[in-house]
């Protein structure tokens, strides 16, 4: 197919030369009521393109096939032979993904890192999760994907699985062996499903790690917003193979996507699409030399240590846009030098923990914006070695291996059950019944349905204290936690 199409755009381009006297939705009737305030700051144009897909983008009957067309263009250009583009980000397209491959009561194999998303769909769609560990680094504390010899054995030990599903690449730029992985699963003759969300360039620049879906996973989520400049919330769920029963993945699409979805959103996916297929290659090695400019500025900042591939487990490749700082050598929580950052230096770091920061760079990413980074560290670690500045120290934290991941109950019988909130410190021993997640990136280091260990409580306790932002607890305070209740 010819990848200079953009079916999208062009009907929107076609919507703006000849307007329609709507008599539905959406009420702003492409911008001739636009709420006050909203045309100086957004303006007029984005109103206009504000239709919905039948009756707006297409005719009554979709006869034109705009999204349709799209979607196989899409497809082609991942080398896939299923395309959807999702509104809801990422989140939507792993529930539908999930909701293709598993019905309640199977078991879906899960990455310990896998994101809150399939978490949630797990509970809600009564799924049993069995979790295979990822990578712990214990020199850097984080962690990367999963090794072939652990899901080897987790598979053994679920022989009933309907599907594995694994983040690759990982928040910090580090691929699983995708490969090895893809072999394991095709041998039981399930599918591996890659949360891809940071990966979706990876098929169109060969100096970036290759694409899941090339390596043999069968179905593939990116979240196009993320890195490759489509409008936020926008993700493209791509699938292939003979594993996947494609009718169904398309009802579940159906059944998740909105009816009106975002017009912008789906444009703005569409064009992202053109732009890597067509000049992705170049766009990206722009990026692959800014990303290494931070790097050589770094290195000239004393007492900061930064992740490159010497660090990498076997069969692992790192996207070299993922500049991974520890910053544990400076004494200071790495939360608050994040602020500090963007409070001195307007300066926003991609994720921080309390003894890392992560920049991520993107073809948006300039010079300036490098420099400005190294700029700001650089006066941060000045100050803090002249006295005039003071942070938040950093104090112990316990590492990430130490927390286990054990199910006590299920996790609707915790979710839905009987609940109290008791305080971090009382626990210990406990199951819980809400999600907790630190922001970014999402990822749940309790679960309903999971046993709190006294690893846990130290853990939450500390990277509390050190700054740590809970993605919605049911206490915003970070004093208590939401627990099954005994009796």
């Amino acid at each position: 197919m010819d990848q200079h199409q953009t079916p999208l755009l062009d009907a929107l381009a076609a919507i703006e030369h000849r307007p329609l006297h709507g008599f539905g939705a959406p009420a702003h009737h492409q911008g001739a009521a636009i709420p006050p305030g909203l045309t100086a700051l957004l303006g007029k144009r984005l109103f206009r393109a504000d239709v919905i897909t039948p009756k707006g983008l297409d005719d009554r009957t979709e006869s034109a096939h705009a999204l349709q067309r799209a979607h196989e263009i899409a497809a082609e250009a991942w080398g896939a032979e299923f395309c959807r583009f999702a509104t809801g980000g990422s989140t939507q397209s792993l529930h539908v993904a999930l909701a293709a491959v598993a019905a309640p009561g199977d078991t879906v194999v899960f990455a310990a890192n896998v994101h809150k998303a399939e978490r949630a769909h797990a509970l809600v769609a009564g799924l049993n999760a069995a979790c295979v560990p990822a990578i712990v680094d214990p020199a850097w504390d984080v962690e990367h994907g999963v090794d072939p010899a652990a899901l080897a054995a987790t598979l053994d030990a679920h022989p009933g699985a309907r599907a594995v599903v694994i983040v690759s690449p990982s928040y910090y730029g580090v691929t699983s062996d995708v490969a090895a992985l893809a072999g394991l699963c095709h041998a039981r003759d399930i599918p591996l499903i890659c949360d891809a969300a940071w990966g979706g360039a990876f098929a169109f620049c060969d100096a970036l790690p290759d694409d899941p879906l090339a390596q043999g996973a069968d179905m593939a989520v990116y979240s196009v917003h993320k890195t490759m400049g489509a409008l936020t919330q926008g993700s493209a769920l791509l699938a292939r193979g003979n594993l996947i029963d494609q009718q169904r993945l398309w009802m579940a699409y159906e059944l998740f996507e909105t009816t009106s979805p975002s017009v912008p959103i789906l444009a703005s996916l569409d064009a992202a699409r053109r732009q890597h297929a067509l000049t992705g290659a170049s766009m990206w090695n722009h990026a692959l030399r800014r990303a290494a400019l931070l790097r050589e500025l770094l290195a000239e900042i004393p007492g900061l240590r930064v992740f490159g591939t010497g660090d990498l487990p076997a069969g692992a490749a790192l996207d070299q846009t993922k500049v991974l700082i520890d910053t544990s050598a400076l004494g200071v929580s790495a939360y608050a030098l994040d602020d500090w950052l963007s409070e001195h230096h307007r300066v926003s770091a991609g994720l921080s923990t309390a003894r890392h920061l992560l920049a991520v760079l993107s073809p948006g990413t300039g010079k300036r914006d490098v420099r400005a980074l190294a700029r700001g560290l650089a006066d941060a670690v000045d100050r803090l070695a002249k006295g005039t500045i003071a942070l938040a120290p950093l104090g112990s934290v316990p590492t990430l291996d130490t927390l286990s991941i054990e199910m006590a109950a299920n996790p609707a019988a915790a979710f839905f059950g009987a609940v109290e909130q008791v305080s971090f410190e009382a626990a210990a021993g406990r199951i819980a019944a809400e999600v907790i997640a630190p922001a970014p990136p999402g990822v749940p280091r309790l679960v309903p349905g999971q046993l709190i260990s006294p690893a846990h409580v130290a853990w939450l306790i500390a990277q509390r204290d050190h700054g740590m932002f809970l993605l919605d607890p049911v206490d915003p305070a970070e004093r208590t936690l939401r627990v099954m209740r005994t009796g």
